[in-house]
């Protein structure tokens, strides 16, 4: 255990992304309660960590059958940056490092793109649609697990970004309560 605590900065990015990676079904999101620790404590470095974690998990038996998602074995790494990616299209990217947490929903040339940097919203996109904004503030507190009125700050930051008309307020509100991968679903799922 000495590992987690010589580099809790460092676990803390491993430990969010693996509440991402749980959310989504992904295989390494599914471990059993303390693996994550145990793959760390072997584990020189966040990037030894991607490319241990599938091949440990193996070894130690616990990657079987799963569920949709089930085929990504492990989080990416590239720039110092932890990288899950979520959505049958991969429409969903979170890259988390020391101290920042951001969420990136996109399709095609729209996106919506929040984060959490060093404890402040931050928040950008591009003809990004409500549900955009309710996807992504979903997401971040899935990965930060804040507190309850840490939470209400990030859903009240991105439902600024929605905007004012009450039609995008509902969108995003209808999403945003949503905590399982329906959240992906189109607006002719939702409404129905």
């Amino acid at each position: 255990m000495d590992s987690v605590y010589k580099n809790v900065e460092q676990y803390n990015c491993v430990v969010r992304a693996y509440r991402l990676a749980r959310w989504a079904n992904h295989a390494w999101g599914l471990l059993p309660d303390g693996a994550i620790a145990e793959v760390w404590n072997i584990c020189p470095s966040v990037k030894a960590f991607c490319d241990l974690v599938a091949g440990y998990a193996v070894a130690r038996g616990w990657i079987a059958d799963g569920p949709a998602g089930y085929g990504v074995w492990k989080p990416a790494y590239a720039a110092g940056e932890l990288i899950v990616t979520i959505g049958s299209h991969g429409q969903i990217e979170a890259r988390i490092s020391r101290g920042r947490t951001v969420i990136v929903y996109q399709r095609h040339d729209r996106y919506a793109a929040a984060g959490i940097v060093n404890g402040v919203v931050a928040a950008t996109g591009y003809h990004a649609e409500p549900r955009y904004w309710a996807r992504v503030g979903r997401l971040l507190i899935v990965a930060e697990q804040p507190t309850d009125v840490e939470a209400e700050g990030i859903r009240e930051a991105l439902r600024k970004m929605a905007g004012e008309e009450p039609a995008a307020l509902g969108e995003f509100d209808r999403y945003f309560v949503l905590t399982g991968p329906e959240i992906l679903a189109g607006p002719e799922v939702i409404a129905a």
